[in-house]
């Protein structure tokens, strides 16, 4: 872990969350924690993939759009319950209406929140101090151990 980087997370906690200095150093330190951490869990490599790409792009929004939270820094959390997997970014952003751009072949910029809509179950944001803005994928993990047991 690098400086400026401070990781909780408890055995009987199914969540993690990160506080990482906001610089784009950061969106990579995540992506790498996330993976190690979520492969640990039996996600599958698409879910995981998927995951990532999302978790990669609200960091880089964040980093882009935001500002840091009042200790300078971004928090980024996840969690694997049940069924689902939720991603979540937290800033110290402005109150402010987030949605999918309209897509489009000749803008090369703007599409994050595209892929984040097509990739998620659901999404939304949190104005709880800052901007929070949270992904929930479905995994299935539960549910296929539930399959394999039942044989």
């Amino acid at each position: 872990m690098r400086a400026g980087t401070s990781h909780t997370s408890q055995d009987d906690d199914p969540c993690t969350t990160v506080q990482l200095p906001f610089d784009l150093g950061s969106a990579r330190t995540a992506r790498q924690m996330f993976v190690s951490e979520v492969l640990d869990h039996g996600l599958t490599r698409g879910v995981v993939d998927d995951a990532t790409l999302v978790l990669s792009e609200l960091v880089s929004n964040a980093l882009e759009h935001g500002v840091p939270n009042s200790r300078g820094l971004l928090d980024v959390s996840w969690c694997v319950e049940d069924e689902r997997l939720r991603i979540s970014v937290h800033d110290g952003g402005p109150r402010t209406l987030l949605s999918p751009r309209e897509f489009s072949d000749v803008n090369l910029r703007g599409r994050g929140l595209v892929i984040v809509d097509h990739l998620c179950d659901s999404w939304y944001v949190d104005h709880d101090e800052g901007l929070r803005v949270t992904a929930e994928l479905h995994h299935g993990i539960l549910g296929t151990v539930l399959a394999l047991t039942r044989d």
